[in-house]
């Protein structure tokens, strides 16, 4: 869901996913996703039977949105959800 557009700063571009293993302390990997359409992205590559926190966020010309709350998935057996 897009953010209320009286929140916008700009014309949205596009999205941030960020996502990381839940609990690490490394960064998050942050792909980015062009255009307000897009609504799903899978997600490959991920460790089998982990927790992953994932977050999103809406970028502009003027610079990155605020992240959405944190969403906790765990991928089944062949890393996928």
């Amino acid at each position: 869901m897009l953010p209320p557009r009286d929140d916008w700063n700009g014309i949205i571009r596009g999205f941030k996913l960020l996502y990381k293993k839940k609990g690490s302390s490394g960064q998050q990997t942050v792909i980015i996703l062009g255009g307000e359409s897009i609504q799903t992205k899978v997600v490959i590559a991920l460790e089998k039977y982990t927790e992953y926190d994932f977050q999103v966020l809406a970028y502009t010309s003027v610079g990155d949105g605020t992240k959405s709350p944190a969403k906790s998935v765990r991928t089944l057996e062949d890393g996928k959800r």
